[in-house]
């Protein structure tokens, strides 16, 4: 066989559509191969894409700039020759991901060089495709380490505006990865044991898509708190008739002073957020919230309760499982408003209006003046040469921020905002073109959003902030052109009649529940290994041949609690994940097996096992008051 039949050869094993979609690809420009220095290089567009003089010493210093551990991803962006691609898979202890969208330059490279030992290394990837590509990062991806991309200098010369869109993008599935196994990390365990506490409330809680289409064609409005809100109160208020009001939590209050009455509130937040409801009446209006979502919501007096039950966040699988709902419509991305955009969509809203929807820091505001986070601003610091988040008044933004009644713990829960807040300052691009100052957070809200009106465009998408992000598939234009033509509503009641099999919903619980208690056998043994393991590092002191053999059956156990069993028992899984991510890491990056690497491991897996136990009996505890 050929090179080229060679290369794709290796490539089909990974990614057979594109080896076929460069079999029969006829190149419309092909590069120049040229020869200087003793060196081949590549001429193309008026570029020479690599280093005239020592094109692979340039791709070693480039690799040489990276961080080079198990768990580093290396994203390579253009191949040119390969020589960058081949020093990376010579070199990388950790994943080579490669992104060549050009098929001319992919072509003509694949018949001069032989990329077939490269490309069957189960640590290398190649497509064409952004989106592959994203996907084989956030595959690899964990808390601890994200993507280095490096490119060819000329990559940048010869396309500057696609070369800035791939930066971008590639920044903002990041944000999104990090956000997402940020929750894994975080959030598991606590989503766990909210949900079995609110089972009695969720038996009696109408799952969303039980009324779909109830507002067929016609008009809603999603309000969150951002600053452009307040600039929109009057045409709320005129057009009030014509339009399904949705409002996220923080934006309540500010419509309720307003003497705007919404038809739907939205929480989603698995923390204490009582206080956004606190002192408003809610028996008129309808409430959207998560399976996880925190308790203390469910104690107000809300009209009726349905719920959204996001079809990406895990814990939701195990209430689908329980409950018997197909939960496949509940599409989420974390943020309240995407989840009222969705709900908005099921219930069959044909145009779909976002209002305080910025995303951005407007003229220095963060928030609705009425919002709960009305004390915070975003000003230009001349002696930090930096833009930065404070409150006007921290004692009222602490109060508004944490119900505790010890001033300590507000102070220190408002301190830790505002330094998370600063932490994560970002800029994106603004419906006017120009760069504005958000939170890293609501920048990687721009793309889910762009990408909902993409995929559901069967229906009329509208931005009416004028000022904020750019979101994309929305169209801009103020609220009152938005609303002038929409039609009155004659009534906006939703009647439906649903239970749940709550004895059915019971006996599958106490399944999971023997599930989960056969696994304490494993966690037991477990235990009894970390105390041998102990033993013998203090007899032997060295890692010899008994230490070693002790510190095996120590990982086997906890590699078959935290895979076979873990994939069983979903509850487990959510029980132990942060402490697994953790310590997944670290058994990656020890290098050199020694009594302290060994020692640090166990005690890792020691606390694995100990959280383990803590946790279940507080699973265990929720579980029996839902039975009994």
């Amino acid at each position: 066989m050929g090179i080229f039949e060679n290369n794709l050869q290796a490539l089909a094993l990974k990614d057979r559509e594109l080896a076929i979609k460069l079999q029969t690809y006829i190149p419309k420009s092909v590069p120049e191969l040229v020869r200087e220095n003793n060196f081949y290089n590549l001429k193309y567009k008026d570029t020479y894409l690599h280093n005239r003089e020592n094109p692979l010493l340039e791709a070693q210093s480039i690799f040489a700039g990276t961080t080079n551990e198990p768990v580093s991803i290396h994203f390579i962006y253009g191949l040119g020759l390969g020589y960058l691609f081949q020093v990376a898979s010579l070199n990388s202890k950790g994943t080579v991901i490669l992104y060549e969208p050009d098929l001319d330059l992919l072509k003509t490279v694949f018949n001069l060089v032989d990329f077939s030992k490269d490309l069957i290394k189960p640590n290398v990837f190649l497509t064409d495709d952004f989106n592959k590509a994203s996907e084989a990062v956030y595959k690899k991806s964990g808390v601890k380490n994200f993507p280095f991309m490096i490119s060819l200098p000329s990559q940048s010369r010869m396309n500057p505006e696609e070369f800035e869109s791939v930066v971008r993008k590639l920044k903002s599935n990041v944000g999104s990865y990090f956000l997402d196994l940020k929750y894994t990390k975080e959030k598991f365990y606590p989503n766990l044991v909210m949900l079995l506490y609110n089972i009695p409330n969720l038996m009696n809680e109408i799952p969303l898509l039980r009324v779909k289409d109830s507002y067929k064609g016609k008009t809603a409005v999603i309000v969150s708190a951002g600053p452009t809100l307040d600039r929109n109160i009057e045409t709320l208020k005129k057009y009030r008739d014509r339009y399904v009001l949705f409002v996220v939590g923080t934006a309540l209050k500010t419509l309720v002073r307003n003497d705007i009455k919404p038809d739907f509130v939205c929480i989603i937040e698995s923390f204490n957020s009582s206080r956004q409801l606190e002192g408003v009446d809610l028996s008129d209006t309808y409430f959207i919230t998560e399976p996880y979502s925190h308790g203390a919501m469910r104690r107000f007096n809300f009209k009726k309760t349905f719920s959204h039950i996001s079809a990406n966040t895990p814990v939701n699988h195990f209430w689908a499982d329980l409950c018997g709902e197909n939960i496949e419509e509940y599409w989420s991305k974390g943020t309240v408003s995407y989840t009222a955009m969705n709900s908005a969509r099921i219930l069959g809203c044909s145009r779909i209006t976002l209002v305080g929807q910025d995303l951005a820091y407007i003229e220095g505001q963060c928030y609705s003046k009425d919002s709960v986070y009305k004390d915070l601003v975003c000003s230009f610091n001349k002696e930090e040469n930096k833009w930065e988040i404070t409150a006007k008044d921290f004692d009222k933004f602490a109060e508004s921020l944490s119900p505790s009644p010890d001033p300590e713990i507000r102070a220190n829960a408002a301190k830790n905002r505002l330094a998370n807040l600063n932490r994560s300052l970002y800029y994106v691009k603004g419906i006017k073109g120009d760069m504005i100052p958000t939170e890293s957070v609501y920048a990687a809200f721009v793309k889910p959003l762009s990408e909902f009106a993409n995929h559901f465009n069967d229906r009329e998408y509208i931005n009416t902030s004028l000022v904020g992000a750019q979101i994309d598939g929305f169209e801009n234009m103020s609220l009152e052109d938005a609303l002038e033509d929409a039609a009155p509503i004659d009534s906006k009641e939703i009647s439906v009649e649903f239970s749940f099999d709550n004895e059915k919903i019971k006996a599958a619980l106490k399944t999971k529940y023997e599930e989960l208690k056969s696994g304490l056998k494993l966690v037991e043994e477990g235990q009894k290994l970390v105390k041998s393991l102990n033993n013998d590092i203090k007899r032997y002191r060295n890692p010899g041949e008994e230490v070693l053999k002790s510190f095996r059956k120590l990982v086997a156990n906890y590699i078959s609690l935290s895979g076979e069993f873990s994939n069983k028992s979903k509850m487990f899984d959510f029980m132990t994940a942060a402490e697994k991510i953790d310590l997944d890491y670290e058994m990656k990056m020890t290098k050199v097996l020694n009594i302290q690497s060994i020692q640090r491991i166990s005690n890792m897996i020691s606390d694995y096992y100990e959280k383990a136990v803590y946790r279940f009996t507080v699973v265990e505890k929720f579980i029996k008051r839902v039975i009994e």
